[in-house]
């Protein structure tokens, strides 16, 4: 099954379900009076020229109601017959095959059992029988259809739905007992009249197959370093994008929320950063596309709408089969250039063989902020304001602390200080919450049908989705929808064709957010540093204005701004597949990937901004058409001990991009919006629009080769010409080779495998690349600064971009050793891997170049960087049992990014050294803060009491560069996930953590707004930190003088390391048994998502607050329920 990870087992499990439907309906409608009677009066058609027995027996299987039961062991599944009946009943057809293959037959029921004939019968009238009973189970619990045959006799027959059988066998008789995907067993009867069954899987059978480059291959004979994440127990409904259930699933792959907002982005990480100019985004493969993450238009106004997720946001969670998360060389070599980074390659879910199967998903869910910000309320705000400017008149005049610090003139006569607010005042303040002004309970709901099933030859599966999330800041919301369609298609024995369609509108009220201050303050920032004791609106009805702020727009007001974005996005492909010899299969796939994207935005009078254009309105448009062709030939082949796949292969994608953008202002009324761009009077209304094009070719080639099953070889070689650079240097050529030894297999281990059941060391090399630099080896020019001459004004041309055109691919070499080992049945299994990464001719944007140039950067391979780390992955299953079961998983990684090599140029600070940390913390070490009565340092000189104390390292009296220290790396010395699933019975629950470890901070909102000094003066609003600043009276303070911190800063003084672990979600659910005449299977389920982290930091969130004015994280309950028919 082309680009779809199978796991075998679930196919299984599937079966038991379609057998436990067949077996329940025989059960109550049928009797053995009317099985024998649809023997004789069933008419049933079947063709067959030198088709396989196991053929025929398809075809009778599926125009009636009968099911073959036979020992492997004794019929030849493969024999090949021929036989036409039309209208025939059951034993006409059955006497023909018996003829043909001398096989005798039983019918029980509607249950055929097939025996060899020369396994006469044997009968009670020859030996004394006695009736056994008993249960076959597995695991997990019951088997339903497991068949029983005493041996050498047609005697047969089949277990209930609760895994119960019963049957007459002689007294010395041998049970045999199967069922497909497990290990057959025989049990003597030996007088027994009860006997139980446990069957073990067929490890062999059920083999697990993962999804690689350009086709899958089991996972016991991978090389490489590949991830699997399972989706099976994550709520994903209670997600409105799948990115953010994907945090600690597997070890390597760090994936930060960017943003709590509505439609948040995150950003994935395999293996670190260690690019510093070309990106480290890992490519992302859905169904075998490549697809380009896109990006979102900007507003045309000074406001930004936050962060939003554009690559998995166009699926529904619920149509994912599998991700996978290709980490080393090995692995990602078969994409080359763009797979420097990683891979992560989402198969969605396609059609089986089964009767059409109907699935509704539903949920609901309520979001409430997790940790809001905590401001000065009115009150709070009158008392520090009246605090600071008592500790400014004490320092102003020299008095108490400050006296010896502060020079005064000589007779100097302090006046008295009258507080900016009374006892009254403060007592009536004004108490406007800002954030609650513009925030809200947020809501979303979700809603799933989906249609799976098919013949053995067209297999197809269907599904929409309708999702509805409003944010908890106000009108911030956002709408999906999906519709997806997978069909496969066997056209004739060598021809096979199939369709993979994904539609998507994701619809966004966006809101002004983002990071900006002052007059570029968003909703969130505008809250933050407004004034609590003014009100929403003033005495006329408008929105008030701080009057010592005036540039800073009122929270509430930015409300009243119309911002809609729609990104709208097709994913198709089709496949043609041709098998004209055994073991060759050649297949080509043609897929476009469009990304269609609007953003309509008004900003209306009412608004501070808006008025000061009189209305100002814009509109954006982008498309953006992805193109592509893969053509692969795979030739696989066994031949005695030895086992051979060679996969060839030519790729090509195209790349197109268009935009357009229109604004006016000085609109007569705000009614029309964005919709008459004409009705603006603006003298020069702005007009823009742009169009790129570029294309990427490929060859590629991959061997895949194994002895005895247990001695691994892959080579791979892929040869990638771009576009984007000079043809002399256009072609990049990306190489890789693993070995792997399955030692569990040799006979010296054979003796341990009770104990050790799976045993795999991996080694590879192989180099990958990067060119996600655009173009950039061309010079460009502008058209701008327009001049006048005489009357008339002309368009001056200017040099915009100096091309380099030997610019050539940034190279990723990468060592990579993993050891697979799974003990006691693979009930624990664990893998752990080494890398060292090397990233060469790193891609810059910018290198800088002499000042008297018109342009003074161009873009170059310079430098050369260095990673290493470990992860390690564990998985087991701790309880297994009829009634309970009990799985955990653990993933820890960590990775250092370091410089190994630095641009010739390079003019490195005091503090400075060649192989720093790619992301290092520099700054002066603190030591404390300056107490009352203590001589300030020479090298801060003025420093007052409570303000922080910076160390001179090297004494020279001097506070600069030298001093400075490295305090670390920005990155986290640790990743982690840990997962736990525990089922009882109908209920299952899960508890799902990620977290990080010792990442350096600085300091939080709550900190900063603590030390804002005199911000509260300007009508500016503070944390409630502030009120445990430093002052003469409040000596052991957390935070420095109330005043400033100091003329240097507060060096290291807020930095620490950060470490939190998330409780990503807890989850309950019951499965209610239900008739199987009315459904498959119903089950509910309660979900909190994100109800607690234990953290030692004091802001928002310690994942998502990127900024002082953060979106806050939220909580969600959800409701969820899951029906199949």
């Amino acid at each position: 099954m082309d680009n779809q990870r199978i796991v075998v087992f679930v196919t299984f499990k599937k079966t038991i379900k379609i057998m436990k439907l067949t077996v329940l309906m025989l059960a109550i409608c049928l009797s053995q009076v009317v099985a024998a009677t649809y023997a004789q009066t069933a008419k049933l058609n079947v063709s067959a020229k030198n088709e396989t027995l196991e053929n025929v027996l398809k075809q009778i299987e599926k125009q009636s109601e009968f099911l073959f039961f036979y020992n492997l062991e004794e019929i030849n599944k493969n024999e090949k017959i021929s036989i036409t009946k039309k209208d025939a009943n059951i034993q006409d057809i059955l006497d023909t095959i018996a003829d043909k293959t001398g096989l005798r037959y039983t019918i029980k029921d509607r249950h055929i059992v097939l025996t060899n004939e020369k396994s006469l019968p044997i009968t009670a009238s020859t030996l004394q029988t006695r009736k056994v009973t008993g249960t076959v189970s597995d695991a997990f619990g019951p088997i339903t259809g497991a068949n029983i045959i005493e041996k050498g006799t047609t005697n047969g027959t089949t277990t209930d739905m609760d895994g119960n059988y019963s049957i007459e066998v002689s007294d010395g008789a041998t049970l045999q007992v199967s069922f497909i995907g497990y290990i057959q067993q025989e049990i003597v009867v030996k007088g027994k009249n009860v006997i139980n069954v446990l069957l073990k899987e067929d490890t062999q059978a059920l083999e697990e197959v993962v999804v690689v480059g350009y086709g899958v291959q089991k996972k016991r004979d991978l090389t490489g370093a590949i991830s699997s994440v399972s989706m099976d127990d994550t709520p994903i409904n209670t997600y409105s994008t799948v990115s953010h259930a994907l945090a600690g699933k597997a070890s390597g792959l760090q994936v930060t929320q960017n943003s709590a907002q509505v439609g948040g982005g995150s950003t994935f990480r395999i293996r670190g950063a260690a690019s510093t100019g070309a990106g480290n985004d890992p490519l992302i493969i859905i169904d075998g596309f490549p697809v380009s993450s896109g990006s979102s238009l900007g507003s045309g106004t000074r406001y930004d709408a936050g962060s939003t997720d554009n690559v998995l946001a166009s699926l529904n969670p619920n149509d994912i089969e599998s991700i996978e998360i290709l980490k080393d060389a090995s692995s990602t070599a078969i994409y080359g250039s763009r797979a420097g980074h990683g891979v992560i390659i989402v198969t969605t879910k396609r059609g089986k063989a089964q009767k059409a199967q109907v699935r509704y998903s539903g949920n609901v869910s309520i979001q409430n902020m997790k940790n809001g910000y905590k401001s000065l309320s009115g009150a709070e705000y009158m008392q520090q304001y009246n605090r600071y400017t008592y500790e400014d008149y004490l320092k102003s005049n020299g008095l108490d602390v400050y006296k010896g610090y502060v020079s005064v003139a000589d007779g100097h006569i302090a006046p008295e200080y009258v507080p900016t607010y009374s006892e009254a005042d403060i007592a009536n303040a004004g108490n406007t919450d800002w954030f609650d002004a513009v925030t809200r309970t947020g809501m979303m709901h979700s809603h799933n049908v989906s249609v799976n099933g098919g013949t053995e030859s067209t297999q197809y599966m269907a599904s929409l989705s309708y999702m509805n999330q409003a944010g908890i800041v106000k009108n911030n919301d956002l709408e999906r929808f999906t519709g997806k369609i997978n069909l496969d298609q066997q056209i004739s024995k060598y021809v096979k064709a199939g369709i993979s369609l994904n539609i998507n509108r994701n619809t966004l009220d966006n809101v002004p957010l983002g990071k900006g201050e002052f007059e570029n303050a968003g909703i969130l920032s505008a809250a933050a540093m407004f004034n609590p004791n003014l009100p929403i609106y003033d005495e006329e009805g408008n929105y008030s204005v701080n009057p010592y702020f005036t540039q800073t727009p009122n929270p509430v007001s930015l409300l009243e701004i119309t911002d809609k974005s729609v990104k709208d996005r097709l994913l198709a492909s089709g496949y043609v597949q041709v098998e004209p010899i055994k073991g060759l299969l050649l297949r080509a796939n043609l897929g476009i990937d469009r990304q269609y994207e609007k953003r309509k935005v008004y900003l209306p009078k009412t608004t501070m901004y808006g008025l000061q254009a009189n209305g100002q309105a814009n509109i954006n448009q982008s498309d953006r058409n992805d193109y592509l062709m893969d053509l692969t030939a795979t030739y696989s082949k066994d031949f005695g001990n030895h086992s051979l796949t060679a996969l060839l292969g030519y790729s090509y994608q195209q790349f197109n991009y268009e935009s357009v953008s229109a604004g006016n202002q000085d609109f007569l009324i705000d009614s029309f919006l964005y919709n008459n761009l004409g009705a603006g009077n603006y003298a020069k209304p702005s007009v823009g629009s742009s169009a790129e094009k570029s294309a990427l070719g490929s060859y590629f080639g991959r061997i895949n080769y194994s002895y005895l099953g247990r001695y691994l070889l892959t080579a791979t070689l892929r040869a990638d010409g771009a576009s984007n650079f000079d043809p002399d240097h256009r072609w990049g050529y990306f190489p890789s080779v693993s070995a792997g030894w399955r030692f569990s297999d040799e006979a010296f281990m054979q003796s341990m495998n009770t104990v050790l059941s799976n045993g795999k060391l991996r080694v590879s090399y192989g180099q990958t690349g990067n060119s996600n630099v655009g173009n950039r080896t061309m010079d460009l020019f502008y058209t701008g600064f327009n001049n006048v001459f005489g009357n008339a004004s002309y368009t001056g041309v200017y040099a915009s971009q100096l091309g380099n055109p030997l610019l050539t691919w940034e190279t990723t070499k990468e060592f990579n050793v993993g050891l697979d080992l799974g003990f006691f049945d693979n009930r624990l299994s664990t893998t752990v891997e080494y890398f060292n990464r090397t990233i060469s001719d790193l891609l810059v944007k910018e290198k800088s170049l002499p000042s008297y140039n018109e342009v003074t950067t161009i873009a170059s391979n310079i430098g050369e960087t260095k990673s290493q780390g470990f992860e390690f992955t564990l998985n087991s299953v701790n309880i297994s049992t009829r009634d309970w079961s009990w799985a955990t998983d653990v993933t820890l990684s960590f990775y250092r990014d370091r410089w190994k090599e630095r641009d010739p140029n390079w003019k490195p600070a005091a503090y400075e050294s060649v192989n720093d940390w790619i992301r290092p913390i520099f700054a002066y070490e603190s030591n404390g803060l300056l107490q009352p009565g203590e001589k300030a340092p020479a090298h801060q000189a003025a420093l007052l009491p409570g303000q922080v104390k910076l160390i001179d390292r090297n004494n020279d009296g001097i506070l600069n560069d030298e001093d400075k220290i490295l305090l670390g790396s920005e990155d986290p010395a640790l990743i982690f996930g840990f997962n736990n699933t525990l089922r009882y019975k109908n209920f299952d629950f899960n508890i799902y953590f990620y977290g990080e470890a010792n990442r350096i901070k600085g300091s939080s909102y709550y900190e900063s707004w603590a030390t804002m000094g005199y911000g509260l003066t300007q009508g500016r609003n503070a944390s409630k930190g502030y009120m445990d600043t430093w002052t003469h009276d409040n000596q052991r303070a957390i935070y420095p003088n109330i005043l400033s911190a100091g003329d240097n800063g507060t060096g290291d003084y807020f930095y620490k390391k950060i470490s939190y672990i998330r409780c990503r979600n807890i989850t309950l659910g019951y499965t209610i048994p239900v008739s199987k005449n009315i459904l498959n299977s119903i089950r509910v389920y309660a979900d909190v998502n994100n109800p607690f982290v234990i953290t030692n930091w004091n802001g928002l969130d310690p994942e998502t607050e990127g900024n002082q004015y953060s979106y806050p994280n939220v909580t969600s309950f959800s409701f969820g329920v899951d029906v199949t028919f």
